[in-house]
């Protein structure tokens, strides 16, 4: 059943590769299924300029690259959301070059330490039939007033555990905005209190019309908007416990004990606000038609 949901769905894609695995049943042969290993959402963006329209992916940085993981890959692949009832066989993948000729296809925010990237799609987005692949427009991406605590939102991703089956649609969690800095509101990183696991990386954040203003009066209409992009999630290193005892972990060769540590995820969520993407989809729109020009 389509619902208003569907719109920004179809414009959350999962980001990951083709990959195969042995199936061992109990009893027959061994056989071999391949299936696609998300590592990260992404966002469709539609950018409308003087007798152009582009469009663009947009993630979080680490997704394309993540040196402390020995983590950069030169291909990759997006699996558009399919609507119930179309009868597909799997989700459509396309492949995306990430590096060519040892550049980089991409580009990453200019200030090295905010966690978000954006790669030029070759295709362009247009108007969408209904359970179509959908965009992000301009319009669509929320203003700082929109952002503060206590808003209530909606989270897209793709987990990495999740096995995307033959209609994949982007999972659907709500929250709240739990902090935003109270001196740069808007313009730095902001937390929600959402369940974010991985492979959440890169998945939209949604303010809802239907919530409370700041001065606490209950308010309703206006539009779904684009509050940020979620780059990770919040994680504390716990001591492992039994029986209200640590467990220690003893290395092979090592005669001091030392704690084996699990982590543990907070529910909480690391955000890169709307203002960046602006600043991420300006700056990289500027550097890829220069590009552009100076190999033509």
């Amino acid at each position: 059943m389509a619902g208003w949901i569907d719109r920004w769905r179809a414009a959350t894609v999962a980001i990951g590769s083709i990959q195969q695995a042995d199936i061992r049943p109990r009893n027959g042969r061994v056989s071999t299924k391949k299936f696609f290993a998300v590592v990260g959402t992404g966002v469709l963006f539609s950018l409308h300029g003087p007798g152009r329209q582009e469009s663009w992916l947009v993630t979080a940085k680490h997704v394309f690259l993540d040196p402390p993981d020995h983590w950069q890959p030169s291909t990759l692949g997006i699996v558009f959301p399919q609507t119930p009832g179309r009868r597909v066989k799997q989700g459509l993948e396309i492949p995306l070059q990430l590096t060519e000729a040892g550049r980089r296809c991409w580009y990453p925010h200019p200030d090295k330490a905010v966690d978000l990237a954006c790669l030029p799609l070759s295709f362009t987005m247009r108007q969408p039939k209904p359970g179509a692949p959908s965009s992000i427009t301009w319009m669509d991406i929320a203003t700082t007033a929109e952002l503060y605590e206590g808003v209530p939102i909606m989270v897209l991703g793709y987990p990495a555990a999740f096995d995307i089956p033959d209609s994949p649609r982007a999972i659907v969690r709500q929250g709240i905005v739990s902090w935003v800095s109270p001196t740069r509101p808007g313009s730095e990183v902001f937390l929600i209190d959402s369940h974010v696991f991985p492979g959440n990386s890169g998945g939209p954040v949604f303010r809802l019309p239907i919530t409370i203003d700041r001065e606490g009066h209950l308010t309703a209409g206006g539009a779904v908007t684009l509050l940020g992009i979620v780059t990770q999630a919040r994680i504390q290193s716990l001591p492992l416990l039994a029986g209200g005892n640590h467990v220690d972990l003893y290395l092979q060769g090592k005669t001091r004990s030392e704690p084996l540590l699990t982590p543990s995820f907070l529910s909480l969520g690391l955000v890169e606000p709307a203002y960046r993407i602006k600043q991420l989809l300006v700056s990289a729109t500027r550097r890829h038609h220069r590009r552009k020009k100076s190999a033509s």
